[in-house]
Formats: structure tokens, sequence, C-alpha cells
């Protein structure tokens, strides 16, 4: 099987093509090439889910492969920089290409190790794009802790994928953690059954809304993403799982929740968060951050 990775490499397009290539992964096949030779522009999103896709069918017992990646356009040197062909094909495609500074590295990690990764790594490399103090991004620390949590309570896979992308000239982060599991809906309809992929999203981002799929799980962990990126940063949330996908940000005072279909299908869940660091309070004189 060949499979042509669209012009535009966001997330939604490769939805897409996994609906019109492998269904909902009823069967794997047993050998698959990404095509990369009419890629142009890359997305976070984008490299967070063929990473994991990847890593799904190899996995399987589905052979990967790659063509198209023999000239050196923009968009490939991106993803060379990435660190996205050194983790999948043992090596980066040039000898030069190294992390942008611009971007931390796309990453795979457990949930066991990554509070330590978020605070030792994400958090740093954040203040330093940023000139944001650590101190007042410790709440953003939290949310991405508590997304590693959700992602162990709900897949029983202890472990999802990370890329974070910092744009200077606005002043905005863009960061996107995906996993592999069965998907927010899959796991709401143990409580809530009937709702559409995408109410069922909306549902779990209800304050205090839990799966009771662990005794660990408190229902805290994307409502607490939406106060702190959306109602108090003015940022963006996008999550995407199974068929469905929910957009959430402020306007006014408003919290806006629009459901959606991807016209496709996203195995497991991706989060979407971009927020400008402008927004971030660093004035609190008591040494307390606040937002």
């Amino acid at each position: 099987m060949i499979l042509r990775l669209p012009f535009q490499f966001r997330a939604v397009e490769l939805f897409q093509a996994v609906e019109a290539n492998f269904g909902h992964f009823e069967t794997v096949p047993t050998s698959v090439t990404f095509d990369f030779s009419t890629l142009g522009f890359v997305r976070p999103s984008g490299i967070v889910f063929l990473s994991n896709l990847t890593r799904f069918l190899s996995r399987s017992g589905c052979a990967v492969h790659y063509s198209g990646i023999q000239t050196r356009t923009e968009a490939l040197r991106f993803l060379d920089d990435s660190l996205f062909f050194q983790q999948h094909g043992g090596r980066k495609l040039w000898a030069d290409s190294s992390p942008r500074s611009t971007t931390q590295p796309l990453i795979e990690i457990r949930r066991s190790d990554s509070h330590a990764w978020i605070g030792q790594n994400l958090i740093p490399w954040l203040s330093e794009c940023s000139g944001v103090q650590v101190k007042p991004l410790a709440e953003l620390r939290t949310c991405v802790s508590e997304l590693f949590n959700n992602i162990a309570d709900h897949t029983g896979l202890d472990v999802g994928s990370i890329f974070a992308q910092w744009y200077p000239n606005e002043r905005r982060i863009e960061i996107c953690i995906a996993d592999f599991g069965p998907g927010i809906p899959h796991t709401v309809a143990r409580v809530k059954p009937g709702l559409t992929d995408a109410e069922a999203i909306s549902k779990a981002l209800e304050d205090g809304f839990t799966s009771k799929s662990l005794p660990t799980n408190q229902g805290v962990g994307l409502h607490y993403l939406q106060q702190n990126v959306v109602e108090n940063l003015d940022g963006e949330l996008s999550i995407q799982s199974c068929g469905g996908g929910l957009n959430v940000k402020k306007i006014g005072n408003i919290v806006r929740k629009v459901p959606y279909s991807t016209g496709g299908f996203c195995p497991g869940t991706m989060i979407e968060m971009r927020f400008s660091t402008d927004r971030i309070d660093q004035t609190d004189e008591d040494g307390e951050f606040a937002w």
C-alpha cells in the first residue's frame, strides 16, 4: 500500500487518508509506504499523528517505508530537524540536521517519565523562547501533566507523543499531544452511551465528568485545560478523537465549543493547544503566579 501525504501536512488531512486506506483498522496491511514527494507545509499535529500511526503499524507487524525523501525541501528539512526520521528510521536524512531553537522535538514518552520531562525540558525551553519566567508557567506544566495522566487513565497504554513549536513573530506557542488508544468517545460511552463522537468529546470537557475508568481518574484534566488555555489565556483548543472533533475558544467573555466531524478517522485522541505567552501574568509581587 502506498499512501501519498498531502501538501498541507496537518492531522485532519491524515484522518481522511486513514479512513480511506485503513478504515478503522479492522485489519492492518503487511506493508505501507508513506510518500513524502508532494509534502509542502508541516504542522505539529501532522508530525505527531504520523509518528503515532507509524509506531502503531510497526507494532502491529506492518513494514513501514518512506519514499520521496531524497530532495531536501523545506518541509523535509523541518521534519528532519524535528528528529522524525531519526526516531523512525534510526538516522537523520542529513548529517547537519538538528533541533531548532523554536521547536521542542518530537518525543514518545511514558507517563512515568512525562512529569520530569515536562519540568526539565518543555517548560525551560518555553521559558527561554518566550522570555516568561519558569514560575508563571507552573499552570501550563500542570495542564500538560494532566493530559499524560489522562492518556494512561483512558488508554491503558501509558504512552503518548508530544511536539511543541514556538512562533516568535506572533509570540505564540502550539503544543500537540496524542495517543493511540481507543479514543474519548469509546471511554465516555461507558457511562454516557448514545452520543456522537463530537458530543462525547464535549461531554468529556465538562467540569467533574469522569468515566471512572480508574479510581485515580477524577475527571479534571480536560476541563482544567479548558480553564487555563481558553478561559484564562484566550487561547484555543482543538480535540479530535475517532470521527469527531471539538474546537474551543473564547469569543468576548463566552467560551464557545464548536463540534464537528473530522471527515475521517482519528485513532486515539489528539489535543492541540495554541495561545500567546503575552497573556501570562508575571506581575504578582508576592511571588505567586496568576492567570
